[in-house]
């Protein structure tokens, strides 16, 4: 990717240090046992609810924790945002932020305990929240990684994850065209309509079209809904080989900045990951 994209070179090199700790994480994150009856999951799906709540879910906050602080080290190291690293790092060890209580507030996109955190840290709230939402995932996709059999996709065609029911971070195209879309918390994939909006499930072809960088063709592509104005990213697969969701994300930062400057949103980036277009 950095070959790529040059000009991405440095917020690529920072995420996939984000990447490489989160996946160190992944392997030692402990889950509680969830209690789920083959029968009543089948219901589940048929009536579009996701197997779990998250905010139901036993967080190993030990694990959160190390890889909180790791990424606060990572990210000490940024310009931008080593200021704001520092000060997070000094009132942990001041016992100044109660981080159970961060990672709930923060995966519940709860912006005014955020906000008033990050006020009395004087931190920016967006890296406030990166570090919350990022701390948590490797614990969503290890409680993904073992309910993944109980999904029905014939029977889930829905734009929410059927184990979580978060929102996409991204879509992919498969073999033979099929669509995937990935999700934004647990990292589950699952399979979805080719022509449908998964925000709003508008499935109009009129008010729905995609473009992308001509410099690059259609193997990267943006999706937009002319009905709810929101877009979602597309990556073929089929085109560039087996990609990594979250910096492929990073990767396709100008795609965002076109579809904003389009008029189009993208509402609660898992990320955390903001672009002024």
């Amino acid at each position: 990717l950095v070959k790529e994209r040059p000009s991405h070179k440095e917020v690529l090199g920072f995420f996939k240090n984000v990447v490489t700790e989160q996946y160190t994480i992944r392997s030692k994150v402990k889950t509680a046992p969830v209690e789920i009856n083959k029968e009543d999951s089948k219901v589940k799906m048929m009536e579009g609810f996701p197997l779990i709540e998250k905010r139901a879910l036993s967080l190993d906050v030990p694990s959160a924790t190390r890889l909180f602080k790791r990424l606060c080290k990572i990210m000490s190291h940024n310009k931008k945002a080593s200021q704001d690293a520092e000060r997070i790092i000094q009132a942990l060890k001041n016992k100044e932020v109660d981080l159970l209580e961060l990672f709930k507030q923060g995966d519940s996109n709860n912006k005014e305990y955020v906000n008033a955190l990050a006020k009395k840290l004087k931190v920016k709230e967006d890296v406030l929240s990166f570090l919350a939402i990022n701390s948590i995932k490797p614990v969503f996709e290890a409680y993904a990684n073992e309910l993944k059999d109980y999904v029905d996709q014939e029977s889930w065609w829905r734009g929410y994850c059927p184990i979580c029911g978060s929102e996409p971070l991204m879509a992919e195209f498969r073999e033979e065209g099929a669509r995937f879309l990935v999700c934004s918390s647990c990292g589950y994939d699952w399979r979805f309509n080719r022509l449908k909006c998964p925000f709003c499930e508008n499935d109009n072809h009129e008010k729905l079209r995609y473009f992308y960088a001509e410099k690059e063709g259609k193997a990267y592509r943006v999706d937009v809904c002319e009905k709810c104005k929101r877009y979602i990213k597309t990556v073929d697969t089929n085109e560039v080989g087996e990609v990594i969701p979250p910096l492929e994300d990073v990767g396709t930062l100008h795609l965002d900045v076109l579809a904003q400057q389009e008029g189009y949103s993208r509402e609660g980036a898992a990320s955390g990951l903001k672009v002024n277009a």
